[in-house]
């Protein structure tokens, strides 16, 4: 969400050749591009070369999107067109292609002329456009709706915002801090996979520097860090010195991530408490990072830490979790993790708790951590796996209850289930193959991450 999604237009329509004598209607083709081109301007930042008629029109068509890096193509045939023109710029772009059946009018009136039926009929000709896509192997989306169907134009925002999301996954660096956890067969994954067939790069980085950075921290900057966020939260429970411990860590990791262009962190938490310059856990740390849009996925997940930078582009905030323990009286579960969590996401900024963790002590104490309730409202949840040499997402949403946080020194969801019992989602998530973490946003996405995944290529399960 942090960029508009470049969109680029192909309008097109054939009018004048040794057997067709339309080319009057130029002028009205030009005006109805360049109309379409005001209707999509709310969905991105529109890349119009100008209505399409003949090679040398599809040739700049072609070098336009690619010059311009468009995200998404969107074709549409006004009135009929031979399939080699569209298909002289579709099969040389790389960015994916919406093919838009659409018309400027309802129907047609009993008084209509041939020059109506001209601007109105591109349902003639796209049945060669697409089966030559098929023909080509060129994968393609497809959307029938009227011009200004708010339904349709709806539809058109989503595919846009997730061929956007797709293009700067594929720009994103992921900087991995120690290993990801021993024994946790859902983080065994292959990393150019990741790069080849979904988008980010990883990327390591060596504790090392960030245990000095946080030894070496100016103590004036970790003071008014520390007033800034007891500002903002409820830091009593925090012996100075583990806040001053944490607060040192957090900046370290902030640094890290700026400073190496990261745009998210996969780290293995436990991997400092041992080192005396640092002697605890990052929970606060972590959790501060996704509250400036890093997000930070704990035990070094990089698929769950993906699905979160996925969600984070569509949603605008993401977080990090994992199934606790159901409600079966409520219906629901309890999602958590260990002092981990977004608090931008919280229910009451004011109830957001650094508390000293309860999981992990090291040589210098227990780190601080998060407690707090998420607040209440529609979410999405989302898990990436990689499955026989391909990926898939598994999404499922739901409803985030009112829940009264337990003191368990961390953050907190009562999950409901939207299309089933708690049982139904407990079996569909088992049987999907989700991992034992998943990342979640605010609202109902399930149908914006079908899109994703049909333009990006690989398998989406929506429970």
């Amino acid at each position: 969400m942090s960029t508009q999604p470049k969109i680029g237009l192909f309008v097109t329509a054939l009018l004048e050749d040794d057997y067709n004598k339309t080319g009057h209607m130029r002028p009205k083709m030009s005006e109805a591009t360049d109309r379409i081109a005001g209707i999509l301007a709310p969905y991105g930042k529109i890349v119009n070369p100008g209505f399409v008629e003949y090679e040398p029109d599809a040739d700049r068509a072609a070098n336009a999107f690619n010059s311009e890096n468009v995200d998404l193509i969107i074709a549409i045939e006004l009135a009929y067109q031979k399939g080699i023109i569209p298909m002289r710029t579709l099969l040389r772009v790389n960015a994916p292609i919406l093919v838009w059946n659409t018309q400027q009018i309802r129907r047609l009136p009993e008084d209509a002329d041939f020059d109506l039926i001209m601007e109105n009929s591109g349902m003639a000709g796209l049945p060669e456009l697409t089966s030559a896509l098929l023909r080509s192997g060129r994968p393609f989306e497809l959307l029938t709706s009227h011009i200004s169907d708010p339904a349709g134009l709806a539809q058109i925002g989503q595919y846009a915002l997730a061929a956007g999301a797709i293009r700067r996954l594929e720009k994103m660096r992921i900087g991995i801090i120690g290993h990801p956890f021993e024994g946790m067969t859902d983080l065994m994954v292959d990393y150019l996979s990741l790069r080849d067939l979904v988008g980010p790069v990883c990327w390591p980085l060596e504790p090392e520097k960030v245990a000095a950075a946080a030894s070496g921290m100016d103590s004036k900057r970790v003071q008014a860090f520390m007033e800034q966020q007891s500002g903002l939260y409820d830091a009593s429970a925090m012996p100075p010195d583990l806040f001053d411990y944490s607060a040192r860590l957090a900046l370290a990791l902030e640094d890290a991530a700026r400073d190496n262009e990261f745009d998210a962190l996969a780290t293995f938490d436990q991997i400092w408490l041992t080192d005396p310059r640092v002697g605890i856990i990052p929970s606060y740390g972590t959790g501060y990072l996704c509250s400036q849009k890093i997000p930070v996925a704990t035990e070094a997940d990089v698929t769950t830490l993906t699905a979160m930078m996925i969600l984070q582009e569509l949603a605008g905030e993401a977080t990090f979790l994992e199934n606790y323990v159901i409600d079966f009286d409520e219906d629901a579960i309890i999602l958590s993790h260990d002092g981990h969590g977004n608090p931008a996401m919280a229910a009451d900024p004011k109830q957001v708790r650094i508390k000293p963790s309860i999981y992990y002590e090291g040589v210098n104490g227990r780190g601080a951590g998060f407690e707090f309730a998420y607040a209440p409202g529609d979410v999405t949840i989302l898990s990436l796996i990689p499955l026989d040499g391909d990926w898939r997402l598994i999404v499922a949403e739901g409803e985030s209850l009112p829940i009264t946080p337990r003191p368990v020194a961390a953050p907190q969801m009562l999950f409901r289930y939207n299309h089933g019992t708690i049982t139904e989602f407990c079996d569909e998530w088992l049987l999907a193959g989700s991992p034992h973490h998943m990342a979640l946003a605010y609202g109902h996405h399930a149908e914006l991450v079908q899109k994703l995944g049909r333009l990006l290529g690989i398998e989406v399960v929506s429970l």
